[in-house]
């Protein structure tokens, strides 16, 4: 199957990051330097390019296009049993469980992240989660070509055979009674769970955990969002790791 993408800059993204791309199709008119640099990269991986009304663009898209799309194959979470089985172990690997992650913007962005600082993969749940969809493509800018991504029906069941695996789990949550991420003896390799914003990691995932770790603030402001916590804890865990 595929689906189709659609921004300039992820367009771009997604042609250099190796994705199977099918076509791109670009807005009739003026060349712009952001349009000349798609099609150069189209043309280095023999992409074909198309150029089309602004009417085609908007009947693929939500209309916000920027006069750039590409069909790409669609991304299909593994079981994850065999991720796990695939997993390659080392003292620095780190993956993500995320828990009822529904914004496909968070989760694009969540998996950009995780690209970014060496994450070895992102554990979904089958149920209450967004999905792999054309959003998510948008939001990662090419990252899901290089992140693997997993798919449980029951997350507790994913920390329990991670921990099997020697894997310590450690659950992001503000409570007072948590850990500060900066004062953690980070024990290798390392999973993290992140929830939403709005509910947090369920109570019994907590449970699960071996540790809650929260990100100490300065003010008294709202907490981060999901995305943004996640790319504080990609970096401890992937500074830590490598220390």
């Amino acid at each position: 199957m595929a689906d189709w993408i659609y921004g300039r800059r992820s367009v771009l993204e997604v042609i250099k990051s190796g994705q199977s791309v099918g076509k791109v199709l670009l807005l009739q008119g003026p060349e712009t330097p952001e349009t000349r640099e798609i099609r150069d990269a189209a043309r280095q991986r023999n992409i074909p390019v198309e150029n089309v009304e602004k009417f085609a663009l908007n009947k693929i898209t939500d209309g916000n296009h920027q006069g750039a799309a590409a069909v790409v194959e669609s991304v299909t979470p593994v079981v994850f049993k065999v991720f796990l089985e695939n997993l390659s172990v080392s003292p620095n690997t780190f993956v993500c469980l995320l828990d009822e992650i529904q914004d496909p913007q968070n989760l694009g962005a969540i998996i950009r992240n995780a690209v970014c600082f060496g994450c070895s993969g992102v554990i979904l749940p089958k149920w209450r989660s967004a999905g792999i969809t054309p959003a998510v493509m948008k939001s990662s800018s090419g990252a899901l070509a290089h992140c693997p991504i997993a798919e449980i029906s029951n997350l507790g069941v994913a920390i329990e055979r991670l921990q099997e695996k020697g894997f310590t789990v450690y659950g992001a949550d503000a409570s007072e009674g948590s850990a500060a991420l900066e004062t953690l003896d980070i024990r290798r390799p390392a999973a993290i769970v992140l929830g939403s914003e709005h509910s947090g990691i369920k109570p019994t995932l907590k449970k699960a955990c071996d540790q809650l770790v929260r990100i100490s603030q300065k003010s008294s402001i709202q907490s981060l969002n999901v995305a943004s916590a996640s790319a504080i804890f990609f970096h401890a865990f992937s500074r830590w790791g490598n220390s």
